[in-house]
This record gives C-alpha cells, sequence and structure tokens, in this order.
C-alpha cells in the first residue's frame, strides 16, 4: 500500500473515530475558513484603488511669462591696468585708492632726462631733412623773365648743375658817380633823370642806394657811386651808356646800363627733374616754383626723420601716465619716490574700474540661444544682498559657442544702469523675460494633446474629432482643437477655440503629479480640480 493511501486510510480512521459533537465543531472552523478567505482579495482591492485616468479644470484668466535663468559674477564695464613701459624713479604720483578720476588725467611722472635728449636730437634731424627736401623745390630767386633753361623734364640733375637763367629785364639799374659832398645831399627814394648819351632821350628813375665806399675819380676828384633804377620802355639793353642828373646835381662821369637780376639758378641737390612750371620767356615773381626734383635718398631721409621724431616722442610720452578711462582707483602700487627697474618695469602700478556700468556673462544652452534678443530685460538677485532686486538688459549674444560633454552654450553678456550696492566679484541670480501675457485664457500645458486637442466637457454631437492616439474619452467630454500661444512650465495659453469656465480634462500621463495647478481653477481656486479614476 502507498503512503498517500495509507493517510487517507488513517484520515478516515480517525474521522470515523470522533463523536458527533467534535465533527460539528471541525465542521463549523472550517466554514469560518473558507469566509475569511473569500474576504480577503476585496479587503486587498480597497485598500489599492485603480490609478486616476483624467483631472478636470475650468479654463481661467492668468498671466504666463515665460524666463530663462542663469548666474554670472558681476564685473565693471570697462578697467584697466596701469603699467609702466620705461624705468626711472617715480616723481609724482597726485592720486590716492579710491579717488574717482576722469579720463587723462596724470597718474605717474616718471624721470625723462634720457628720453628728452633723444628727442632733442631726433628733432634737429628732422629739421635738416626738411630742409635737404626743400632744396628739391627751386623758386625764383628775384622778379624777372626765364632766359634759358638747361634741362628738360626726366633727365637726371647733379648737384651744383646750372638749370635756369633769369633775368629782370623790365628794370634797369644805372650806376654813375657823384662828387662827395653832392652825394652827401641825395637820399634813397629821391627822384632822378636820366640822359641817354647816344640819343639824349631823357627817362625818370629813383635813387635806390648811395655807396658809402668813396672813391678817387677823373682828376683826383673824391665820388661816391649812386644806383638809380629805371623801368624799361622796351629799347633799354645791357651795357648802354647814359648819365644822370639829381638834387640840381649832375653826375661826375657816365655809367652804363645793367639788369637789376641776372641770375644763374644751381641745382642744391642731385635728382631727376619731376616737374617743370615755366619756359622760357616766362615772367615770373620771386619765391614763385620753377621746377621740383625728385630724390630717393632725400625723400626716404625725410621720412626716417619724422619717424624717429615720433619714436622719440611716443617713448617721452610713456614717461607721463595718465589714465585712459574714467573711473575709480581700485589698487595703487607705486608712490613718489619709488624706482621703477628692470625688475618692476612692465609691472602693475594701478588698477582703475569704471563704474559707470556693471556686466555680468551668463551661459545659454543651445536650445534656448534663439529665443533671446538685445534688449531683453533681465531681472536680477544676489544673495548677498538679500531683499534687493535689480533691472538689467541683455547687451550682447555672443555667436562663439563652447561645447562640453556635448552640450554647447552661448556666452551672452547683460548690463546693469542702476546696480545700487552691488559690488564688483558679487555673483548673481539672473532670471531674462522672455514673453508675458497678462490676464489670457489659459489651461494645464498637459491638457493640450498632439495636434492642439484639448478635452472639453460637453455633448457628443458638438465635435467629431477623434480623440489622440492612446487616449480616451470620458463620458459627457469631447475633444476640440485651440489655437495656442505662450506658456510657461505649468501653462498654456489659449488664444481660441475654448472659452473661460469651461471645464476641460488634463490626461494624467500628461502632466506634472509634483505640484498639482493651483491659482484659479487648482486647489483653492473657481471648480477645484477632480479627480476621475476608472471604474
Amino acid at each position: 500500500m502507498s503512503k498517500l493511501s495509507q493517510a487517507v486510510k488513517n484520515g478516515k480512521t480517525k474521522w470515523s473515530g470522533l463523536s458527533g459533537k467534535k465533527k460539528l465543531m471541525v465542521a463549523a472552523g472550517v466554514v469560518v475558513l473558507l469566509l475569511v478567505a473569500s474576504r480577503v482579495p476585496g479587503m486587498l482591492a480597497e485598500k489599492e484603488p485603480p490609478a486616476p485616468e483624467f483631472f478636470f479644470e475650468e479654463v481661467a484668466r492668468r498671466t504666463i511669462s515665460s524666463t530663462l535663468e542663469g548666474t554670472g559674477t558681476v564685473q565693471p564695464v570697462n578697467s584697466y591696468t596701469v603699467k609702466a613701459l620705461v624705468t626711472g624713479d617715480v616723481l609724482s604720483a597726485p592720486f590716492e585708492e579710491g579717488d574717482v578720476i576722469e579720463a587723462g588725467k596724470v597718474l605717474f611722472q616718471i624721470d625723462p632726462d634720457r628720453a628728452k635728449n633723444s628727442y632733442t636730437q631726433s628733432q634737429l634731424n628732422l629739421q635738416t631733412a626738411q630742409e635737404e627736401a626743400g632744396k628739391l623745390n627751386v623758386t625764383a630767386p628775384a622778379d624777372g623773365q626765364i632766359v634759358k633753361i638747361h634741362y628738360e623734364q626726366g633727365e637726371s640733375v647733379n648737384a651744383g648743375s646750372l638749370l635756369i637763367e633769369l633775368q629782370d629785364r623790365q628794370n634797369m639799374l644805372l650806376k654813375v658817380p657823384f662828387l662827395t659832398t653832392e652825394a652827401a645831399q641825395l637820399q634813397p627814394g629821391q627822384t632822378a633823370e636820366v640822359i641817354m648819351q647816344s640819343t639824349g632821350e631823357r627817362f625818370s628813375g629813383t635813387i635806390t642806394e648811395i655807396s658809402s665806399v668813396q672813391q678817387v675819380g677823373t682828376g683826383g676828384t673824391l665820388t661816391h657811386e649812386v644806383s638809380i633804377l629805371v623801368q624799361n620802355p622796351g629799347g633799354l639793353t645791357e651795357g648802354v651808356f647814359a648819365t644822370a642828373e639829381a638834387g640840381g646835381f649832375v653826375c661826375a662821369g657816365s655809367g652804363t646800363f645793367e639788369y637789376r637780376h641776372s641770375e644763374q639758378i644751381m641745382a642744391e641737390v642731385s635728382g631727376d627733374l619731376a616737374e617743370l612750371y615755366v619756359k622760357e620767356g616766362d615772367v615770373v615773381s620771386k619765391g614763385q616754383s620753377l621746377l621740383r626734383l625728385s630724390s630717393t635718398q632725400v625723400e626716404t631721409g625725410l621720412r626716417n626723420a619724422q619717424l624717429n621724431l615720433d619714436n622719440a616722442q611716443a617713448q617721452l610720452d610713456e614717461y607721463t601716465i595718465t589714465s585712459p578711462i574714467a573711473g575709480t582707483v581700485i589698487e595703487k602700487k607705486f608712490e613718489q619716490g619709488d624706482t621703477i627697474d628692470s625688475n618692476n618695469n612692465a609691472s602693475e602700478m594701478a588698477v582703475i574700474y569704471d563704474m559707470s556700468q556693471l556686466e555680468f556673462t551668463m551661459n545659454i544652452d543651445e536650445l534656448d540661444i534663439g529665443k533671446l534678443q538685445v534688449g531683453q530685460k533681465v531681472q536680477i538677485t544676489c544673495d548677498a544682498l538679500e531683499g534687493e532686486q535689480f533691472e538689467g538688459y541683455v547687451s550682447k549674444i555672443s555667436i562663439n559657442g563652447k561645447s562640453n560633454n556635448g552640450v554647447t552654450t552661448y556666452p551672452v553678456t547683460v548690463k546693469l544702469d542702476e546696480y545700487g550696492n552691488l559690488l564688483p566679484g558679487m555673483n548673481i541670480n539672473a532670471t531674462i523675460m522672455l514673453q508675458q501675457a497678462e490676464n489670457v485664457l489659459a489651461v494645464p500645458a498637459g491638457a493640450v494633446q498632439r495636434g492642439n486637442l484639448v478635452l472639453v466637457q460637453g455633448a457628443e454631437a458638438e465635435s467629431d474629432v477623434e480623440p489622440p492616439a492612446g487616449q480616451t474619452t470620458p463620458e459627457g467630454y469631447v475633444w476640440r482643437e485651440v489655437e495656442i500661444g505662450v506658456n510657461d512650465d505649468s501653462y498654456i495659453e489659449i488664444i481660441s477655440g475654448l472659452e473661460e469656465g469651461e471645464m476641460i480634462a488634463v490626461p494624467a500621463n500628461g502632466m506634472d503629479m509634483s505640484g498639482g495647478f493651483g491659482g484659479p481653477g487648482g486647489p483653492g481656486g473657481p471648480g477645484g480640480t477632480v479627480v476621475v479614476t476608472a471604474g
């Protein structure tokens, strides 16, 4: 006999051995156990209700703001670190830390003796080069007529070469002797009469000079030479003899006419005849340009001399250090009497901040950078200044992005015109207002499903719009297409398709359950939030 058969046989034997009263008690216990077992599934079901499918809320008006947040460190818009580029003793440093200074204020004066010597020598060199370059432009030394031009344009000329012959043929000069006693009674500017010796023709002239040198004339007479200027009537030439009368006196001898000016114009430097401004026969005035020579050597020397002077001036200027900006002195590291030597040359001497504006830079994700525009307002707070708020604006959006771990960010600069107690170096929190819509119809963001569909309370006949894939339609609700506008993290603007006060259903799997709705239509608001569970 098997063990199972033996156990059954033993069980029957034990049951049959019980009295009637004991059999009744055992049967009752079994019934109770069966009843308890049948109740357990129901009890467990009451402790774990089914998950909700929809949340319901009224369409209400509210203000929706779309923002971006970031952090940064405040810095002055403009700052400058003063550095010495020369060595020497600091003669003066007329400022202190904390001073507010204007642009151009002298900060440090360093002993410039060596630079002054170099500058003076450069000035002399430039003056010499300018004089040499001035010789390239040839001018008329006096009034006269061009008699002969010895070079043509383009030809090379050596220093000392005869360039042009110039004569003043319109004015003739006659020099005749007068007795010393008579000459003493004459004076320049006095009228004289000139008599042509060959024809006896008379011309009026003017005494221009009475020589102070006494000469011995014919027969041992003592005379002085008197110069008389006569305008050429047209026929006078050099070498023609004439006499003169002046002041009632007759000259003691005859003289010959000569041109007032007869000049041989020479080249003072070598070069090429670059430009010729006159031709033979032209009448010119004193100082008038006649021709221009070109010389690479002379012109290069002039440029180099000017460049050397400019460099010497720049070096001299470096001994006077001025502030390039208006601002506040943050640090002063050298004082009057200190020495700047090769060990500390080019070291920091002072730091200046332009505190008229502060700014900071915040990094914006590549997904959001397209939402920003220059000029957008920025709300700013600072942990170090609890309770204070500041306002700035986006002044620059850089396109020089930086990537890190597959994410690209772009630096955005924000300026503050009014910054109160903010100081450079303070860390701030910034909120950029992207869009804002006030007093507009809005629903929870999760209420709008793909295709801009919203579940709205109403009769089945109101709409024949098919529900989004995977969504059910509660009894008494229909899907309606809407036009949407601005949105934030929780709500979205409804431009058209819904009316204020209408009840909408929000799929439970399409919204953030951590914070609820709040405000109108949320807990404590009109209509409240209704939770529907699967039945």
